[in-house]
C-alpha cells in the first residue's frame, strides 16, 4: 500500500512539474523584467506561449527609450546556441525613436508564440530548448541597450 501511494505521489509531483509554469525573472535598475512559459514540457506541434513583461519596480515614474519600434525579440535555439526559431525574423519594424512613461508599478505586457517551427518553416525535433527573452528598451540615461534574460528551458516530447 504504500509502495502504491508513493508510485501515486511521485507521479503528480512529475505532472505538475511538467505543468508548472517556468519564468526567469531579472532586475535591472528601476526595472523589473520576467518571461514565463506555461510549462517545461510541450508535446511536438503545440504552440508555445511566451509571456514577457516589463514593470516599473520604482517608487518614481520612469522613461524607457525604444530605438526602434521593435520593443523585445524572442529566440528559440539549442542548449549548444544553434538558433532556430527568431520572433522578429522576416518582420519589418517602423525605425523611429519612442519614449514611454512607465509610473511606479505600470507594467508593459507582451505576448509571443512559437509554433515550434524552424526559420523554414519546419516542425523541429523533438529535445530540449532554449527560450531566450531580450527587452530592448533603454531606461532614459543607462548606457545598457537591450536586456537578455536567462534562457527558458523546455522540452520538447514525441
Amino acid at each position: 500500500m504504500q509502495a502504491l501511494l508513493l508510485g501515486i505521489l511521485v507521479g503528480v509531483v512529475a505532472i505538475t512539474a511538467a505543468v508548472a509554469p517556468t519564468t526567469v525573472e531579472r532586475v535591472e535598475g528601476s526595472l523589473q523584467v520576467r518571461a514565463a512559459v506555461p510549462a517545461s514540457s510541450f508535446a511536438v506541434g503545440v504552440p508555445i506561449a511566451i509571456a514577457l513583461s516589463i514593470r516599473n519596480a520604482a517608487p518614481v515614474p520612469v522613461s524607457v527609450l525604444f530605438p526602434s519600434g521593435q520593443r523585445y525579440d524572442v529566440i528559440a535555439r539549442r542548449p549548444r546556441g544553434d538558433e532556430v526559431w527568431r520572433w522578429s525574423h522576416d518582420r519589418a519594424f517602423i525605425q523611429v525613436v519612442q519614449t514611454v512613461r512607465l509610473s511606479p508599478g505600470e507594467e508593459l505586457a507582451y505576448r509571443v508564440t512559437w509554433d515550434q517551427r524552424d526559420l523554414q518553416g519546419r516542425q523541429v525535433d523533438p529535445g530540449t530548448y532554449e527560450l531566450v527573452a531580450i527587452f530592448l528598451g533603454q531606461v532614459e540615461g543607462s548606457t545598457r541597450r537591450q536586456l537578455t534574460l536567462s534562457p527558458l528551458t523546455i522540452t520538447i516530447k514525441p
